[in-house]
């Protein structure tokens, strides 16, 4: 099952309203409510049945008696539960609104598939906060999320009375617990299985994959965080040359995309930890009118931080009409 190849079509619908249907095999693509895209798999009658309801295949009491003779308590079964349930959101089509969920999602998912396979985060330091945060996005509480951390290039679920478990051998038990094999719907259950382990894999466990989305933008590589960090230490007037890019007013929606990835990167990468660094790319723009776009544009964006970060530093720039607020976004379809 290539879960890949599904982010890929949801980020085609993120772009494009009317994207050329694609034959994604097991795990597709069908409209739950109107405008509403959800991943579903087939029941053994041929009926559709959405992936983030997996859990009405049985029934959840008798789920949670199996699940304590092997050690786990209610609440471990109410975190994995839900993780597993919201699996099938992670790769959910609004084409209702775009928002900064979608933004988010795909920026966290970015890290993890890229971090993953490179050693700029040999201690997953980096993939965690990604990890917790797109959990986050999926609506999932914090009591829930923080359970779970990468560990050794695995997903590990802290669980009440056995300590850590690696979250795939978690899935082991929550199928046998099921009996799934046994039950009428076992080809359905194993495909959901095959999704939700598939989903863990391709964000925690290393492959040598070189994961890109196929973007028709020149800056398109620089989505990529290895990529980033490392033009941006070996030459940084390049990156500076990008960043004004961003704010073109002429850009597609694919080159918005783009861009909002590349302010992410630069916001999280760089001046969250270094905000003097904001200075640098001031020098380098030498217009204050542009200048003032451009930081707009990265304030605007919310990520990881905000305009008080700046107002700490003497940037010379009135920031009172910025917009900072959790519902303004920088996003594909209004520029600023």
């Amino acid at each position: 099952m290539d879960i890949f190849k599904l982010f890929s079509y949801k980020l085609e619908n993120l772009l494009n309203i009317r994207p050329c249907p694609k034959e994604l095999g097991a795990v597709f693509y069908q409209e739950d409510e109107p405008s509403l895209l959800s991943v579903a798999a087939r029941k053994h009658n041929g009926s559709t049945f959405y992936i983030s309801r997996w859990h009405d295949l049985f029934s959840i009491s008798a789920f949670e008696k199996a699940m304590s003779k092997n050690g786990f308590t209610e609440s471990d079964c109410y975190a994995l539960l839900l993780v597993l349930s919201r699996f099938g959101y992670l790769l959910e089509i609004d084409n209702r609104q775009r928002t900064n969920k979608d933004y988010f999602i795909f920026f966290y998912l970015i890290q993890l598939i890229s971090l993953k396979n490179c050693p700029l985060d040999a201690d997953a330091q980096l993939r965690n906060y990604m990890l917790r945060f797109l959990l986050f996005e999926l609506s999932i509480d914090d009591e829930a999320y923080r359970r779970f951390s990468i560990k050794d290039n695995q997903l590990i679920m802290a669980t009440d009375s056995l300590g850590p478990i690696a979250f795939l051998d978690v899935i082991d038990f929550v199928y046998k617990a099921i009996k799934f094999d046994s039950r009428k719907e076992h080809e359905l259950l194993s495909t959901l299985k095959n999704y939700q382990t598939n989903i863990v894999t391709l964000l925690t466990e290393p492959d040598d994959t070189n994961y890109r989305f196929r973007l028709n933008d020149r800056h398109s590589e620089y989505m990529y965080p290895d990529v980033f960090l490392q033009a941006y230490a070996k030459n940084k007037r390049q990156i500076f040359h990008i960043l004004i890019d961003t704010i073109n007013p002429l850009q597609s929606t694919e080159n918005l995309f783009v861009s909002n990835i590349i302010l992410m990167n630069y916001s999280f990468h760089i001046l969250k930890s270094k905000p003097r660094e904001i200075l640098k790319l001031k020098k380098y723009v030498n217009d204050e009118m542009l200048f003032r776009k451009l930081l707009e544009a990265i304030i605007t964006r919310r990520m990881a931080i905000s305009k008080s970060l700046f107002e700490k530093i003497s940037i010379d720039q009135d920031l009172s009409l910025t917009k900072d607020n959790p519902t303004s976004f920088y996003n594909i379809l209004y520029s600023l």
